[in-house]
């Protein structure tokens, strides 16, 4: 389905936002985990994306009045990419450990000293800019909304010395049910990102050989993706990756090479996905190397047709956790009554372990709405028959659950290679 895409914007995000914090008689939010950074500003901040000791020095403040400024605090040497990122947002900066000055200006001997920059950031400084803002924009008392639950201690007793007149409340939840729905430029971007990481696992299983371990498939995935990335202007916002596969009877998660190397029949499993412009996918198929056993084809064969029923049953209005009775209820009549899972699949969108709420599961009573993105899977993990992965991620349309997963559902039976 090609659908016309409308222009990155956090426009549509920001004003359910402060309709929330006024509803909820908020005076504002603050945004801390790298998700709702990115959410609130439409800025992805390195630093606090890949590095989690940085988490807490970039924030970024909504208030609930329409009239003040979204506001982000963050160190000096991300201000220019935030600017190009978030022409709309106020930026207050901190110096930062690097040296930002040109060349000609270091090489003047009638030149100012710049005042000697800190070793990493100053505390100090941080707690100036959060002061600043959080008085600037009228969230110093009162009741404010942040991410709760995530905030480390350090930016908890920042938050705490800025506002001693604020009450903190979670916004958690709040923010969850804001994402759920997805604009359309949203969608393409995880679409972009499934493309990606279906080029990551057929180019992956073109390189596989027998002996090749877990590790081996990993890296020839990420071979696949970053060759793919590289040749293809539409997939110029990417900037990372995830797998975790299985090569035969070792099923866990791990970075490991315990299994004993590729042999034929043995199931190859992808439960992959890569992040471009900020979004991440989610997905996976299995592929066998050479004629698969005769017990794997059929428990395939059977969570096949259980996903599928999963995914038929994400129509607008129908109730989320009933998906997850037609899965596993199949399973179960299908000659697998033991069969055992927590959710069968999961919304997702920008988090970075990109499982976000609402779950597939059975208590879920969150109604299917147009424009919720779900990562539907009914896997297993079984070491005697080895671990099957059939996963896709859909957007729901008024007419039911749109594939953006493309690669076919049957299992896919690769030639030995030696």
């Amino acid at each position: 389905m090609n659908l016309p895409v409308s222009a990155p914007s956090t426009d549509t995000a920001l004003a359910q936002i402060r309709a929330r914090l006024r509803e909820r008689g908020l005076a504002g939010y603050v945004a801390f985990t790298p998700s709702n950074l990115l959410y609130t500003t439409g800025f992805r901040s390195y630093f606090v994306s890949e590095w989690w000791r940085l988490h807490g020095t970039v924030l970024a403040f909504v208030p609930a009045d329409d009239d003040l400024p979204v506001t982000v605090m963050l160190g000096d040497f991300e201000e220019k990419t935030a600017r190009a990122a978030a022409p709309d947002v106020k930026m207050l900066t901190y110096r930062l450990w690097v040296d930002l000055s040109t060349a000609e200006r270091m090489a003047r001997a009638d030149g100012a000293r710049e005042t000697q920059r800190p070793a990493q950031w100053d505390a100090d400084e941080l707690d100036a800019r959060t002061r600043e803002a959080l008085h600037s924009l009228r969230m110093a008392e009162g009741r404010v909304g942040t991410d709760l639950p995530h905030l480390n201690l350090d930016t908890w007793a920042r938050l705490q010395r800025a506002a001693p007149a604020a009450t903190w409340e979670d916004f958690t939840d709040d923010i969850y049910e804001i994402r759920l729905i997805k604009q359309e430029w949203e969608v393409e971007r995880l679409r972009t990102a499934v493309e990606l990481s279906e080029r990551g696992m057929t180019g992956a299983m073109e390189l596989a050989r027998r002996g090749m371990t877990a590790s081996d498939i990993r890296a020839a995935y990420q071979v696949a993706v970053a060759t793919a990335a590289m040749s293809d202007r539409r997939f110029a916002g990417y900037t990372d990756n995830w797998v975790l596969p299985t090569v035969g009877g070792t099923t866990s998660a791990g970075y490991g090479s315990a299994d004993g190397g590729l042999a034929p029949g043995d199931l190859v499993k992808f439960d992959c996905g890569t992040t471009v412009q900020g979004y991440r996918s989610d997905g996976g198929r299995t592929f066998a190397f050479g004629t698969p056993s005769a017990e794997a084809q059929r428990l395939y064969d059977v969570l096949a047709v259980a996903q599928k029923r999963a995914r038929d049953a994400l129509i607008p209005g129908a109730r989320i956790g009933d998906a997850f009775t037609a899965a596993m209820s199949y399973v179960h009549d299908s000659g697998y009554p033991t069969f055992n899972r927590g959710h069968v699949g999961h919304s997702i969108g920008i988090d970075t372990f990109h499982e976000e709420p609402p779950f597939i599961s059975p208590a879920c009573d969150v109604l299917v709405r147009p424009g919720m993105v779900f990562a539907v899977e009914v896997p297993t993990y079984t070491p005697d028959v080895g671990a099957i992965m059939i996963e896709d991620l859909v957007v729901i349309r008024d007419s039911g659950a749109e594939l953006l997963h493309t690669l076919p559902h049957e299992l896919t039976v690769v030639p030995v290679r030696d």
